[in-house]
């Protein structure tokens, strides 16, 4: 490694990110950066979740090293989160089935059809290993918990995901009563995918009330539905323009959801989520397995539609698109005719129930599942399907592992790459201090260089440097400030050509605060 200060006057932090982008920090009102929503995907490929079963994974030697054998899911956005293989003895593993993060994977080049992923046998055997035993203990939180898979998926539902952390403890809190009139799930830059429900109160005028993580209301039986009455006690987000409410609690009819206490702080970072009277642990209310999801009982408003036939999912963003439905022909009075339901109005329950929020003229209305998938790629069949429940269609945003033709030196700054993967889940670090200045760092093996920031902190005279990104990326970004000023960084440990480094994951400087790494480790370089 060599380090050398930067010849030009490089002396803090970017100011902020485009709008959109992963690495947008939240406004100091509290609220927050959202990606938009698009009636028409900019790439995608829909493929049915039997297919995604069934690939291979290889390694950069072009090896058959494991085969797929289950995707761990986010309940509430639908994005594959974890992989799990069963590896063969190539690997000196013996055949263990382990849950490696989805951002460790690529896809082949050339639009081939096999993941690929660039781990040792050393670093295989680091990850948890996945059984259903220790799946389904999952349920329970336990204090001396020693199962890996447990402890690591415990840790990722833990992640920070509150928008509006440090903006509530002295808001107004009011009552709201009145009709649910939309139901959406806003995708944030930092905090995850989060629920948003607009209800018209009696005078005609509408609030908008922020209830939390969509895996987390979702996972309960009081999940939102359009047309309800309901009653929620929230708290006026404070400066917020668009006047958001931020709700410690939503009732309607006799289901009732806990979000925050009275100083704001949020339900879903405890150790248990409780539901109808039961009580799961978070990762397990969190989390879904795909395997779960087919022959699924689906639930409209109380009535039985069918059972979910197969889950459709766009390959290059990881999210499920659609549930294609075996309909029930004594509600619908139709039969042998898979139809479509987008995911956004699907919620899976933890008593594995799959309810739409729809009507029965809606399902009537729906696209019929096509016997080739790629005819919802192009056109606008995967758009009808949306229309017909009333809902906009996402945007399916590809990931930066997509760009399987990568390679190299470039490929080790990106999601799947080697900087990002080497990062120690359980090394976070607060590091606070003065500025001395910002340095690019080399490295051998052809690993392209970083940009840096050297802080000194208190006792530590010769103070530590930080990784904030790619020299190449850093270059294009602006920075204000000078040396001496104070700064404070979040850091994480990750390897390179194995010696460790901190890089940051966020850094505050003059009150602006600059995410460089989301919660799923996916940098701000790497966004679409």
């Amino acid at each position: 490694m060599k380090i050398r200060t930067n010849a030009r006057v490089l002396t803090a932090v970017m100011l902020a990110m485009v709008a959109g982008s992963a690495a947008t920090a939240f406004a100091q009102t509290g609220s927050v950066a959202i990606r938009d929503s698009a009636t028409l995907a900019p790439s995608v490929d829909f493929r049915s979740s039997k297919w995604l079963i069934d690939r291979k994974v290889i390694n950069n030697n072009n090896e058959d090293i494991a085969n797929v054998s289950e995707l761990i899911l986010d309940r509430g956005s639908g994005r594959i989160e974890y992989i799990v293989v069963k590896t063969g003895t190539i690997l000196g593993m013996g055949g263990r089935a382990v849950a490696i993060p989805y951002a460790s994977f690529r896809w082949e080049p050339a639009g081939k059809d096999r993941f690929v992923l660039a781990s040792t046998p050393e670093q295989l055997k680091q990850y948890p290993e996945y059984t259903s035993e220790n799946w389904e203990g999952m349920r329970e939180s336990k204090k001396d918990d020693t199962n890996a898979l447990r402890q690591r998926l415990a840790t990722d539902a833990s992640s920070p995901s509150d928008p509006y952390a440090g903006n509530l403890d002295v808001a107004k809190s009011s009552r709201i009563e009145g009709t649910i009139t939309k139901v959406e799930r806003v995708r944030t830059s930092t905090f995850g995918e989060q629920t948003i429900i607009s209800v018209e109160v009696a005078d005609g005028s509408t609030k908008k009330i922020a209830l939390g993580p969509t895996w987390f209301v979702n996972s309960t039986s009081a999940a939102p539905m359009r047309g309800e009455k309901v009653v929620v006690e929230a708290l006026a987000l404070p400066r917020d323009p668009d006047q958001l409410l931020a709700a410690t609690e939503f009732r309607t009819g006799d289901r009732k959801l806990r979000l925050r206490d009275t100083s704001g702080a949020p339900s879903w970072s405890l150790r248990t989520v409780e539901t109808d009277g039961r009580t799961y642990s978070t990762s397990y209310s969190r989390y879904l397995l795909l395997s779960h999801l087919p022959g699924m009982k689906i639930d409209c408003r109380g009535d039985n539609v069918g059972k979910v036939q197969d889950i459709i999912i766009d390959r290059n963003s990881g999210e499920i698109g659609f549930l294609s439905i075996d309909p029930n022909q004594n509600f619908l009075g139709i039969a042998d005719t898979k139809r479509l339901v987008p995911w956004s109005v699907a919620r899976v329950t933890v008593d594995k129930i799959v309810h739409i929020d729809a009507s029965k003229e809606m399902v009537l209305a729906s696209s019929e599942t096509p016997s080739d998938l790629s005819a919802l790629n192009s056109g606008t069949h995967a758009e009808r399907a949306y229309k017909a429940f009333n809902v906009p269609m996402p945007r399916f945003e590809a990931g930066p592992h997509t760009a399987a033709g990568m390679n190299g030196a470039e490929n080790t700054w990106t999601a799947r790459g080697a900087v990002i993967t080497g990062i120690e889940r359980d090394s976070a670090k607060l590091i606070q201090g003065t500025m001395v200045e910002y340095t690019d760092v080399t490295f051998e093996n052809g690993v392209l260089p970083a940009r840096a920031v050297k802080i000194k902190t208190p006792g530590n005279d010769e103070g530590e440097v930080v990784l904030l990104g790619p020299t190449a990326y850093m270059d294009n970004q602006k920075l204000i400030g000078k040396a001496g000023d104070s700064i404070k960084v979040e850091a994480s440990r990750t390897t390179i050509n194995g010696r460790q480094y901190w890089i940051a994951r966020s850094v505050d400087f003059k009150g602006t605060r600059v995410v460089l790494l989301d919660g799923r480790d996916v940098p701000a370089w790497a966004q679409p």
